[in-house]
């Protein structure tokens, strides 16, 4: 009975013994004991995995907290940015106003420019016509500018006051347009020197070439798509200078000319048909030109190298 266990269980039908043998009983002590083990174990695994998962909850409620507080700081960013892009916008709104303005008013200086005392001007004198040599003729049409910068003489847009196609208001046309198809050449409408060049689709003439021509005139050819001369170039009438094009404020390809004579915008259309067959006839219409004047000139000039 030594290494016997004997196990008594006493209940309403009675009492019953059991007898276990030491074997057993260390088995059962030792069953017991692992489930103790694996329950504490398990216990301490929840218990642990309870905590990392308090610890990630936490860290996971600074992350968001975190973020709050920069998406709170990248919105107070945004408001400061967004008010001074509208007070910047108002500003450019103002000085954009204000340069129209001041180019309206240009526009009209320069439309108005000599134009009352041009208007009470004497047309040139007969005999001052009939002083005008074949030579004389020749040499002014070489130096003045005459004809058109294209083959084609198609107007799109006269001189003067018009409806602007893109401000959509009224305002001055300070040369004409003329039908170009992108690429169309360009072509000196006079001898002259090249006093500016923009090759770069910059401001609402985009691509631009100047010429000065003698005594005071010069010409202005704009909206182009390439140019082909620079600055301080010697320019022969007929001469290629650039291509047309669709630079700048423009709503379709197209040339922009301009001729100026002194401080004064003059409408380019009667020089435009100026040639040998009607030379006269610019000369009677053209009253902002000091006709009689300049020819004066040209003839002592010329007589001058003759002698």
């Amino acid at each position: 009975m030594k290494n016997r266990l004997i196990i008594t269980i006493s209940d309403v039908a009675g009492t019953r013994a059991f007898n276990v043998h030491q074997i057993a009983k260390k088995i059962i002590v030792i069953v017991i004991l692992i489930v103790m083990i694996i329950m504490g174990g398990a216990f301490w695994f929840i218990s642990e995995l309870n905590g990392r998962m308090d610890n990630l909850k936490i860290q996971k409620q600074k992350e968001i907290q975190s973020k709050e507080q920069e998406i709170s700081v990248l919105g107070e960013k945004e408001k400061k940015l967004q008010a001074q892009n509208q007070f910047y916008s108002m500003q450019i709104k103002g000085k954009v106003q204000d340069i129209e303005a001041l180019s309206s008013k240009l526009d009209h200086i320069e439309e108005m420019i000599g134009l009352k005392e041009d208007e009470k001007k004497e047309e040139i004198t007969r005999e001052t016509l009939a002083s005008i040599s074949d030579k004389i003729k020749m040499y002014m049409l070489t130096t003045i500018p005459n004809g058109a910068p294209l083959k084609s003489t198609r107007v799109t847009s006269n001189y003067g006051y018009r409806y602007h196609p893109i401000l959509k208001k009224k305002k001055f046309h300070r040369g004409i347009d003329l039908k170009a198809k992108k690429g169309t050449v360009v072509y000196s409408t006079a001898d002259g020197v090249v006093s500016f060049v923009q090759p770069k689709n910059i401001g609402d003439f985009g691509r631009v070439v100047k010429i000065q021509h003698n005594y005071g005139f010069e010409t202005v050819y704009a909206h182009l798509s390439k140019t082909n001369v620079k600055a301080g170039d010697i320019i022969r009438k007929n001469q290629q200078i650039a291509l047309s094009g669709n630079s700048g404020r423009s709503t379709a390809a197209h040339l922009h000319y301009e001729i100026r004579y002194g401080s004064k915008i003059l409408n380019p259309n009667e020089f435009i048909k100026w040639q040998l067959g009607n030379y006269d006839n610019i000369l009677k219409k053209e009253r902002r030109v000091q006709w009689e004047s300049l020819v004066r000139l040209i003839n002592e000039q010329h007589r001058m190298v003759q002698q």
